[in-house]
């Protein structure tokens, strides 16, 4: 087996476990899935860059379907495998299923602030607000339009200074506390990175969905 995995904010260092067989790249730029996929049986893609850098495009990514499997997941990965679905991509977690669904569009939701060297996101991405609200209903902590009203905040904010303290401001001050608690668990894109590294293994194994 021989997969690479472009893994930036949405899988830290310490879940990037050594397995034979597996490299770990950084977000990737435009270029680097085609070359991945020249020299991989399969590429995963996570993060990819943004704003100071040109993404893998959707062209590129078609191009890798046809020369390893490719599945994309989490952040960037997760719009490119919907996106490249019919050309034989496989998109994995619950970012990709939302937007296959049509629930979210568009990079924006997904976008983080980004320590270059490290590549730490240091802002909240609209799909780990959404997951956050999500836990709040199930848990009765807010009623469904609570959660409207806080959603429609955080999209206000610029992705690039979004932050959880300006999610929980949007709430009453009562409830703040056990939001606060939820914090911990609603990190998305991470789950969904964990769940694709999984899925890629099985993939390249020999199994699997399109949307996983």
């Amino acid at each position: 087996m021989q997969l690479t995995v472009f893994a930036g904010p949405s899988m830290p260092a310490e879940d990037r476990v050594p397995i034979p067989g597996v490299t770990y790249a950084r977000s990737a730029r435009r270029g680097d899935v085609a070359q991945a996929a020249v020299n991989s049986r399969s590429v995963l893609l996570l993060d990819g860059a943004f704003d100071d850098d040109l993404a893998p495009s959707p062209k590129e990514i078609l191009h890798a379907c046809r020369a390893a499997k490719f599945i994309g997941a989490a952040s960037m990965g997760a719009l490119r495998a919907v996106e490249c679905m019919p050309f034989g991509a496989h998109a994995c977690g619950t970012v990709a299923r939302w937007y296959a669904r049509g629930a979210i569009d568009g990079d924006d939701e997904v976008a983080v602030l980004v320590e270059r060297e490290s590549e730490r996101a240091l802002t909240v991405p609209l799909v780990n607000v959404r997951y956050l609200l999500g836990l709040a209903r199930r848990f009765g902590v807010l009623d469904r339009t609570e959660c409207d009203a806080a959603l429609r905040r955080a999209r206000e904010i610029f992705y690039a200074d979004r932050t959880w303290e300006d999610v929980l401001e949007a709430a009453a001050r009562s409830k703040r506390t056990q939001l606060a608690r939820l914090t911990e668990f609603a990190d998305l894109k991470r789950r969904d990175a964990r769940r694709a590294l999984r899925c890629s293994l099985r993939l390249s194994a020999g199994g699997g969905d399109r949307v996983a």
